[in-house]
């Protein structure tokens, strides 16, 4: 038996990216980055700021299509409508609302029921407290977000991979964390999935309002870029603990 450890929401990100690559070899790239490719260069950013915009741009149709496909099926699944119902308007929308290629619309369709189905399960109480006394028997507990320690009634099961956005709640996609950074990742995808364009800072790490101005998202938001790792020595925030931060360039906010 094969074991598909892949959340639902992934491959279909993924999928989207395969449908829309970054740089497609039948269109001039001088004209698609037309203004991005300026910013880009504007930035001295070498290319990070045409990937967070174009990573963004994936996270937002995967965003718009399964919450649309929940929308749907909350529509039409009911004793009102047929059986098949709400999978022939997700068809219908697909067709008509989109210009998804006819041969890519039935997986895109295939993947979307999965994500809606991942994001239907729910954690049960018993199962919960076994994963986390399976985590304290193997090392402390510790937030895999900020490396914050915490005891057993702090701790709160992350989905990795957002369960509102096809996110499984299966082993591979959980992690314990604190409250906080549970509460502020929301069900955001990736570093680009948060507005990247408001981490900007006047102050720096020594003022003493740094710590207002830093706000949990951006900070998530940075970590996130790294895989919740440290960048310098690349071990996860559960096994260093808490990650601090610096400016590459002190003279940039």
């Amino acid at each position: 038996m094969i074991v598909d450890n892949t959340n639902p929401g992934e491959k279909l990100y993924s999928f989207l990216k395969q449908l829309f690559p970054e740089k497609h070899e039948s269109l001039d790239s001088d004209n698609l980055y037309c203004f991005i490719s300026r910013m880009d260069d504007c930035l001295i950013a070498d290319g990070e700021f045409i990937k967070i915009v174009y990573n963004s741009s994936i996270n937002y149709i995967l965003r718009r299509l399964v919450n649309t496909a929940e929308y749907l099926k909350r529509k039409y699944e009911t004793d009102e409508f047929p059986a098949g119902k709400f999978v022939e308007e997700l068809r219908k929308f697909i067709k008509q609302e989109t210009r998804i290629p006819d041969n890519e619309s039935e997986k895109i369709i295939v993947l979307l029921q999965a994500c809606i189905q991942s994001k239907g399960k729910e954690l049960k109480t018993s199962r919960k407290k076994r994963l986390i006394k399976e985590y304290k028997s193997k090392s402390q507990l510790r937030c895999y977000i900020c490396g914050k320690d915490l005891n057993e009634e702090e701790v709160k099961i992350e989905h990795m991979w957002p369960k509102t956005m096809g996110g499984a709640t299966e082993e591979f996609n959980l992690k314990i964390s604190c409250s906080d950074c549970n509460d502020k990742k929301k069900d955001y995808i990736n570093s680009s999935d948060f507005h990247y364009e408001q981490i900007c800072l006047v102050t720096d790490k020594e003022d003493k309002s740094f710590s207002n101005e830093m706000k949990k998202e951006y900070r998530i938001a940075l970590w996130a870029k790294s895989d919740y790792s440290c960048m310098r020595c690349g071990k996860p925030a559960s096994i260093v603990g808490k990650l601090n931060f610096g400016r590459i360039n002190l003279e940039d906010s």
